[in-house]
């Protein structure tokens, strides 16, 4: 699922655009098949997964995953070759040359989607997402964009690849109302996790790493300690670590893919170095995770446990889908193999 709330709501606010309204089958809010813009970007997704997709993760680069994206008339789904009904072919158009489907959206998600036996990788169209926004400075570039389909799409790999994994997380949510999110020492506590976990991955050595991810674990133990967390409550923060911060971190891990590739995308403007959403979440991270409402934290704790991973421990991916394995734990398994 997306991240940023700001997204959400460009997604499902009511147009306020000058032109065609909504209501309008002229609309792109209502068009009837992908635009030339959705073309483009879904080449670049493809493209990615296949270039970049093993070195994002193992087996991800080989994985059949579709990509549905979503207007507020219609869902469109390539990559399935047979979908069941509701879902009818596009007449008259194709993706790649070959047919897409589409159906009617009642209830689109941002997140893994289940069509037929497997998952697709849902979100919303690109143009949906920047029409209307509040604050138009924060349209996001079609590169980021690119990232999100990823994110979604690493969502359907992991329901497919983890998939006791996957169901665990999504019944971890059930404890969410009962999590102590707004109490302020713990919301300090989780601020200082935070601020150490950007320590460990702004480090220039491993040794000053090892350090702050040896902090990282001494100032979450006491919070949870402090808190009385129940088991429930546990798992809902390592769940949504494993489920959400993995998926952010595949957005970080593919923007630096792309950079140390020169890749080039179909956006004319080239990557930045540190776009603009990386420093956001980087500042958040350090700064405010405690100040984070819902599952957001997890997101960027998550990312930040596998970034450091990837420094630390190369191969820990190859355990990271089993269930009952947890960032944490394979964090806490490399300063014991110290």
């Amino acid at each position: 699922m997306m991240m940023i709330p700001l997204l959400l709501l460009l997604a499902n606010r009511p147009s306020v655009q000058s032109g065609p309204q909504p209501d309008d089958p002229s609309s792109p809010a209502h068009a009837p098949r992908l635009s030339a813009e959705d073309k483009a970007i879904l080449s670049d997704v493809v493209r990615l997964q296949t270039d970049l997709g093993e070195d994002l993760w193992p087996g991800y680069g080989r994985a059949s995953i579709p990509i549905i994206l979503y207007n507020e008339r219609y869902e469109f789904l390539i990559g399935e070759t047979t979908p069941p009904p509701p879902w009818v072919v596009v007449e008259s158009d194709s993706f790649g040359g070959n047919p897409y489907y589409r159906r009617d959206s009642s209830n689109p998600q941002a997140f893994a989607v289940p069509v037929g036996t497997g998952w697709a990788g849902s979100l919303t169209s690109f143009e949906a997402i920047n029409r209307g926004g509040p604050m138009k400075m924060m349209k996001i570039t079609r590169e980021y964009y690119v990232s999100l389909v990823h994110h979604e799409m690493f969502h359907a790999f992991q329901a497919s690849r983890g998939e006791d994994h996957f169901r665990q997380a999504g019944r971890a949510y059930s404890a969410e109302a009962r999590y102590p999110g707004k109490d302020k020492g713990f919301m300090s506590a989780w601020d200082k996790e935070g601020a150490v976990l950007a320590v460990a991955l702004n480090a220039n050595d491993d040794a000053t790493r090892r350090r702050a991810v040896r902090e990282f674990l001494q100032v979450r133990d006491a919070r949870r300690a402090q808190a009385a967390l129940s088991p429930d409550l546990l798992a809902f923060e390592r769940e949504l670590e494993w489920l959400e911060g993995l998926a952010k971190y595949v957005e970080f891990r593919l923007h630096d893919l792309v950079r140390a590739r020169r890749v080039e995308l179909a956006d004319p403007t080239p990557p930045p170095a540190s776009p603009y959403w990386h420093q956001a979440d980087m500042f958040r991270l350090a700064k405010r995770l405690g100040q984070q409402n819902g599952d957001l934290r997890f997101y960027l704790s998550g990312m930040a446990q596998a970034r450091v991973l990837d420094r630390l421990s190369p191969g820990w991916k190859e355990k990271a889908m089993e269930a009952g394995v947890y960032l944490e734990d394979l964090l806490r398994a490399t300063l014991e193999s110290e």
